[in-house]
């Protein structure tokens, strides 16, 4: 991954560095509604981020592979500061830890669901969502649906 920090977006929001050369195959996935993981072609292992030696079994070995992007909420917390301009009008916000079915885990945002109705154990399935404004799309989650509070 690259050190230098993400620049703010048109929004005033920071975006992800989508030319890093590990993580850029899952940037152009998520640009394609895809949730591509670096998947280890030696034991099989998912990966977030992209790394080149597998956690599990130290290979090079892997490829980019799609995943379904269920999971659950396995944490929360909730924001009342912005710390980017960009989230100003949002605040407070909560963040989400969820962990796919496969093991991966990602911080990210809920849609269609206020703070009050999250819960730890929320089954949750991927959003795509379009940065206003640039080209870059972010992976959100939404509950699954019929499993909201």
């Amino acid at each position: 991954m690259s050190d230098k920090p993400a620049p703010p977006s048109s929004v005033g929001k920071p975006l992800p560095d989508v030319a890093d050369p590990f993580n850029a195959r899952f940037w152009q996935g998520l640009g394609q509604n895809r949730l591509l993981l670096q998947t280890c072609s030696d034991c099989q292992s998912p990966r977030f981020p992209a790394s080149r030696y597998c956690p599990h079994c130290h290979s090079e070995a892997c490829e980019w592979l799609d995943a379904d992007g269920a999971g659950v909420v396995v944490s929360f917390c909730t924001f009342h500061k912005a710390y980017w301009p960009g989230f100003a009008a949002e605040v407070p916000y909560s963040v989400v830890q969820v962990r796919l079915n496969n093991g991966v885990q990602f911080f990210s945002n809920l849609v269609g669901v206020a703070t009050a109705q999250m819960v730890i154990g929320m089954k949750v399935q991927p959003v795509f969502e379009r940065v206003s404004g640039t080209e870059h799309t972010v992976l959100k989650f939404k509950p699954v649906e019929g499993l909201v509070p």
